[in-house]
């Protein structure tokens, strides 16, 4: 069997799983939804450290020198600019007040990687549930009553095994992209080159 008609039959499979929604958060929910603690910029600056802190956006604050987190690493920034955007990180590291945590009840049902993907595709629905009057803002019981689809832990296994190899493409296309405009400039800049002029 060719590699497009392996692609047809897991599209066909997962088109055909049966799906149950289910709310993000709240008692009949998936996850459990639940703020960080407070961090400071001076506390950043005083205690610089090894940790990553996530707080209002997907790219680290800063680091320090402690953590509150480790092996929970999806999170929905809750303030800003940034509001409703999703967050990974792995390992250890210090999630701060503007970033709920997104915790999984249950791993043998549900898989973190493929509730990563989904809240990824439903960004812009949880960005609908902001409010933007003053600082833009989520509020966590709008966040809980999000309904997310759930197939069989089998079929979410092979949907992430996919997303995630687009997302290592991607990664690997846009750092060729980064390469070529670096030599193509480079090349091109016929100022700076020896004996140009």
């Amino acid at each position: 069997m060719d590699m497009q008609s392996k692609a047809k039959k897991l599209i066909e499979m997962i088109q055909t799983a049966p799906v149950e929604w289910k709310p993000l958060g709240g008692e009949n929910g998936i996850a459990i939804i639940k703020t960080g603690q407070a961090v400071s910029k001076q506390k950043i600056s005083n205690n610089i450290g090894s940790y990553p802190v996530i707080n209002s956006g997907k790219e680290p604050l800063g680091y320090i020198d402690e953590w509150n987190t480790e092996n929970d690493p999806i999170g929905i920034t809750t303030r800003g600019a940034g509001v409703g955007s999703i967050t990974w990180q792995e390992g250890r590291y210090f999630r701060g007040n503007l970033n709920y945590a997104v915790t999984i009840k249950n791993r043998t049902e549900l898989d973190v990687r493929f509730l990563y993907h989904i809240l990824l595709e439903f960004e812009q629905e949880i960005h609908a549930l902001c409010t933007f009057t003053g600082i833009p803002a989520l509020n966590a019981s709008n966040l809980k009553k999000l309904l997310i689809p759930i197939p069989p832990l089998e079929t979410q296994q092979k949907i992430v095994k996919i997303l995630d190899k687009f997302t290592e493409l991607e990664a690997e296309l846009a750092l060729r992209k980064r390469q070529y405009r670096y030599y193509r400039d480079f090349l091109l800049d016929f100022d700076n080159q020896i004996g140009g002029g």
